[in-house]
C-alpha cells in the first residue's frame, strides 16, 4: 500500500501597490513565509520596490538608477512570487475575492493587502491643470525634471520636506529654484524660527531662493498651455519654467472605497492591519489608525513588522511612536522629535552657537524630556529620542542635558 502525500495548497496573498510599504512586505513573506503563500505583487508604475526615500539623491545626481532598488525582485521571483508592474488594478469584488487589472486581467486572491500608497496633494490653483505642473513622489516625477535643459527658472510649491529636497536637487541640476510657502518659516511643523532661519541660510548658499508667508494665487499659462508665470496675490508674477506641487500628500483611497471598505481620510486598520473587511488588509499611506496616517517609513516598517505576524498566526499589535524627522540633504544636519512648540507648562533649554551654525533645543515637561531640535551637530539626536521613548526622568541633568549624552554619562559617573 502506497502513502500519498499531499501537497500543501498555498494562500493566494496579492499585494496591491508596489510601492516601499507594498515591495518590502512582498520581499519579507517571500523570505519568511513562502512556503505558505503564493505572492503576487502588483504595481501601477513600471518600476516596482524601489526606494522611494531616495528620489531626491537621484535628482540630485548623487546617485544613478542602479542605487535605487529597495529589495531584490531577482530572489522574489526566484522564491515563486508573481510581479507584475504598470498594470493597476482597477476594481476589487470582495464577494469573489476577486481582483481586475486595467490590462482586464481578472485575478482571485486568499487574503488582499492594499498597499496603494498617496499622492501628491495638487493645490486647487487656477491653471494647475497644465502638463509642467508635477508632483514629487514617483520615479517619473524625477524623469521629468530632468529632461529641463540648461539652467532654468523653476517654482516648488511647498516648504517642507519633500519640497525642500525636490529644491536642493533642482539647484544642484544648475536651475534657479524658487520656494513658496504660506508659513513665515521652513518645516513649520518641525522647527522653530531659529532653526528655520539657520536652515534657509543655508540652503540659500546652495541657490535656493525663498517667498515666505505667500503662495501663488495663479499659475499663468502661454498659447501651449503650459505655465510659464506663477502670479502671487498682490499681482507679482515670476517666470517659470516648471512648478513642482511640494504642498503634502492625499492617501490614495479609491480603490478601498469602490470595494466598499471603511474609509475616512485613509483606509481604516485595527492594531492588526486588518481593514473593515475579512481578509483584507492595507498598510502604509493610505491606512489609517487611531485617527493618524502615516508619511514617514519607521512606522511603515512597524506596520509590516505587525502584519508579517498576523499572517503567520501570531499574536501583534500596532502602536503609535514619536518618529524623528531628518531632512535628506547633503550638507545640511537636521533632526527633529517630539513636541517642538512648548505648552505654557514646558520648560525650554536652548544652545546657539552662532559661529558654527550650531543650535539645540530642548522642551521638558515635569522632568521629562518631550521635544527636541537639533540643528548643526546631530550626534545626540538618537540619545534624546531614546530618552523620549523611555520616559526617562531628566531632572537630575537638566543643567548638562543640551550639551548631550557624552556631558551627562561623565556627571554620572
Amino acid at each position: 500500500m502506497h502513502k500519498v502525500v499531499k501537497t500543501p495548497v498555498k494562500e493566494r496573498l496579492v499585494i496591491v501597490g508596489g510601492g516601499m510599504a507594498g515591495s518590502k512586505l512582498a520581499y519579507e513573506l517571500c523570505r519568511q513565509q513562502s512556503e505558505h503563500f503564493h505572492i503576487t505583487l502588483i504595481g501601477e508604475e513600471p518600476q516596482l520596490g524601489y526606494n522611494r526615500i531616495m528620489l531626491s539623491s537621484l535628482l540630485a545626481e548623487e546617485i544613478s538608477s542602479a542605487d535605487m532598488a529597495l529589495v531584490n525582485l531577482e530572489e522574489m521571483v526566484s522564491s515563486g512570487a508573481t510581479l507584475i508592474s504598470g498594470d493597476p488594478v482597477q476594481g476589487i469584488s470582495v464577494e469573489k475575492k476577486s481582483l481586475t487589472l486595467l490590462s482586464g486581467m481578472v485575478m482571485s486572491y486568499d487574503k488582499l493587502i492594499i498597499a496603494t500608497g498617496s499622492r501628491a496633494t495638487m493645490l486647487p490653483i487656477d491653471g494647475a491643470q497644465a502638463s509642467n505642473v508635477i508632483g514629487f513622489r514617483q520615479w517619473q516625477d524625477v524623469n521629468l525634471m530632468s529632461a529641463i535643459k540648461g539652467s532654468q527658472p523653476v517654482s516648488v510649491i511647498g516648504g517642507g520636506l519633500l519640497g525642500l529636497e525636490a529644491a536642493v536637487g533642482l539647484a544642484k541640476r544648475g536651475h534657479q529654484v524658487t520656494v513658496f510657502h504660506r508659513s513665515k518659516w521652513l518645516l513649520n511643523r518641525q522647527l522653530d524660527t531659529e532653526s528655520a532661519r539657520l536652515l534657509q541660510r543655508k540652503l540659500e548658499t546652495m541657490g535656493v531662493h525663498f517667498r515666505l508667508g505667500t503662495s501663488p494665487q495663479t499659475l499663468l499659462q502661454n498659447e501651449k498651455g503650459l505655465v510659464s508665470h506663477v502670479k502671487l496675490p498682490d499681482g507679482e508674477q515670476i517666470a517659470t519654467k516648471m512648478v513642482v506641487m511640494a504642498a503634502g500628500i492625499t492617501p490614495e483611497v479609491a480603490l478601498g472605497k469602490k470595494a466598499g471598505l471603511q474609509v475616512n481620510r485613509a483606509i481604516l486598520v485595527d492594531a492588526q492591519m486588518k481593514t473593515s473587511c475579512q481578509d483584507i488588509f492595507a498598510l502604509g499611506e493610505c491606512c489609517e489608525f487611531d485617527d493618524q496616517t502615516f508619511g514617514l517609513v519607521a512606522p511603515i516598517w512597524t506596520q509590516i513588522k505587525v502584519l508579517l505576524a498576523v499572517l503567520a498566526g501570531n499574536q501583534a499589535r500596532f502602536l503609535i511612536e514619536p518618529v524623528p524627522t531628518k531632512l535628506k540633504v547633503s550638507g545640511v544636519n537636521l533632526f527633529s522629535v517630539g513636541r517642538i512648540q512648548p505648552n505654557q507648562d514646558d520648560n525650554c533649554i536652548v544652545f546657539n552657537d552662532v559661529g558654527s551654525n550650531h543650535y539645540r533645543k530642548l522642551v521638558v515637561n515635569d522632568g521629562l524630556l518631550v521635544g527636541a531640535i537639533l540643528y548643526g551637530n546631530v550626534a545626540d539626536g538618537s540619545w534624546y529620542f531614546q530618552l523620549i521613548q523611555n520616559k526617562t526622568n531628566v531632572s537630575d541633568m537638566l543643567d548638562l542635558l543640551v550639551f548631550g549624552e557624552a556631558y551627562c554619562q561623565s556627571k554620572v559617573a
